[in-house]
């Protein structure tokens, strides 16, 4: 085999493995995919499957509002808690990448009794005016 064959050969196996570990770089290590925040409500044993929504006129019950940033940044969330359009609640989170947040939340608005009450939860991140995630708990306020 003459030299010149043996230095192309050489040549296209060193470009083969740095094309094979480019391309492991790029899909395994380097994409950190698009960056998303979950926002999430929670019963009061910080489960999906006892929320509150038959309860008693004048009683409170705990819920659990949950958020974790997976923006790959770090990032400013505001919460707005409302009922009939009105702001009950807001408060602020500033959690770092892959951080998570879990606030509890008393829903202590039960003097009128009637069926499917509406609390509305507002996700906002960052300065934006618009809600990025919303979540809505019905329940019923029934007579003692």
């Amino acid at each position: 085999m003459r030299l010149i064959d043996k230095v192309i050969k050489g040549i296209l196996v060193t470009i083969l493995i740095i094309a094979i570990i480019s391309v492991i770089y790029l899909v395994v290590i380097h994409n950190p995919g698009e960056g998303y925040t979950e926002f999430y409500m929670l019963d009061h044993h910080n489960n999906t499957t006892d929320y509150p929504t038959t309860i008693p006129q004048y009683s409170i019950q705990k819920i659990n509002i949950g958020i974790k940033n997976e923006e790959h940044q770090d990032m400013n969330y505001t919460v707005r808690i409302k009922s009939h359009n009105d702001t009950i609640t807001k408060y602020n989170r500033t959690l770092k990448n892959n951080e998570e947040s879990i606030t509890p939340y008393y829903i202590d608005r039960t003097s009128y009794i009637g069926d499917n009450q509406e609390l509305d939860m507002e996700l906002y991140k960052g300065n934006n005016s618009n809600p990025y995630r919303t979540l809505k708990l019905l329940y019923n306020v029934t007579a003692n």
